[in-house]
């Protein structure tokens, strides 16, 4: 970190300031660009963390949502099958409802042939004793159909209810997911505003260590060794992708290795190391200077192997593998930039 900071306070230390208006020159002293570096530094440090925090608010609301979604779906089944049981509750009653006033209507039309008159009309003790039973068992039926009848209306209020309920419960739980969506999204945009702010200054830094750079040399570095021996899986490709946290289609500045942590990370080319410390979202952080204005960056390592101002060859092991800065797993991210400009790495394979 001290390196870092004399390499750029020598760099700016021969600059000369204008003071607009007056017309005065000045040299800024140490003193004021020590502090100014330094409050960079920890307003990164600040942002980063601020970043961390809203990343975490939003996963832990995003679960809320999708819970409240798939209960709100649950509950809407729900309603949508007791609907269905009161629809074939209801036509069942209406069958047998019919069923039996009809043939009461016969009987009342009819009202000369009661049970008295079938039953005087009989002709022996056997035909009485048969009807009898017949009339028996056409009252006993008579009788079921009243007490499903009834056991049936009873079910269907209960049934109904508790359609009401999970009628309310949905409405609330609407509700609800209306308000964490309005939470979530406020989220989603307060972390948009400081990731965007995160990299232009991650940007302008860079652009200080790239000012540290000897533009005049060469490139030595040839075709790129794969960064990350022990793993050729790219979790995320270089451009536009879907944000693992905003779920909107963001720039992605480089590739994402997904590798267990602790693996190594080497070189891809021969070249001076101009970063080896932590770096905003990056965490743990690699840059080599490759020459002819070409850098290479590797980020969220576990744990940093050079440093500042070392020559490394191509291959060489430079970090190990992490998950440290913003990032949701272990992985290597792996950036090309070419005069400061975000280059695709695979071009370089």
């Amino acid at each position: 970190m001290m390196k870092k900071k004399s390499l750029i306070l020598m760099l700016i230390a021969m600059l000369t300031f204008t003071v607009c208006g007056a017309g005065l020159a000045f040299a800024a002293t140490e003193g004021e660009l020590r502090n100014e570096l330094d409050g960079v530094e920890t307003a990164q440090d600040e942002l980063s963390k601020k970043m961390a925090q809203l990343e975490k608010d939003i996963k832990e609301l995003q679960k809320k949502v999708d819970n409240l979604n798939y209960l709100i779906n649950q509950t809407a089944e729900e309603i949508s099958s007791t609907e269905q049981r009161i629809q074939k509750k209801e036509k069942e009653m209406t069958e047998r409802e019919d069923t039996l006033n009809e043939r009461l209507k016969v009987m009342y039309k009819n009202g000369s042939v009661g049970f008295v008159d079938i039953l005087l009309g009989s002709s022996s003790i056997s035909e009485f004793v048969s009807n009898v039973e017949i009339i028996q068992k056409i009252y006993k039926n008579d009788m079921d159909v009243l007490d499903t009848l009834k056991k049936e209306h009873e079910e269907l209020t209960e049934i109904k209810a508790s359609l009401e309920e999970k009628k309310a419960t949905l409405a609330a739980r609407k509700t609800d997911l209306a308000a964490e969506k309005t939470s979530l999204d406020a989220k989603k945009k307060e972390f948009e505003a400081e990731e965007d702010k995160l990299k232009a200054e991650a940007d302008r830094l860079t652009a200080e260590i790239i000012n540290l750079m000897d533009k005049d040399s060469p490139y030595v570095g040839g075709e790129f060794t794969w960064p990350c021996p022990a793993s050729r899986y790219i979790s995320s490709s270089f451009g536009n992708r879907l944000h693992p946290t905003l779920n909107v289609w963001k720039f992605h500045t480089g590739i994402d290795i997904g590798c267990s942590a602790g693996k190594n990370i080497v070189a891809a080319a021969s070249g001076k190391v101009i970063m080896s410390q932590w770096y905003g979202g990056y965490g743990n952080c690699v840059m080599i200077d490759h020459g002819g204005g070409i850098v290479t960056l590797y980020g969220h390592a576990s744990k940093l192997l050079v440093s500042k101002g070392q020559v490394v060859k191509q291959g060489q092991v430079i970090a190990l593998v992490g998950s440290t800065g913003r990032s949701t797993g272990p992985h290597l991210h792996f950036e090309v930039r070419k005069n400061g400009q975000y280059i695709d790495p695979m071009s370089y394979f």
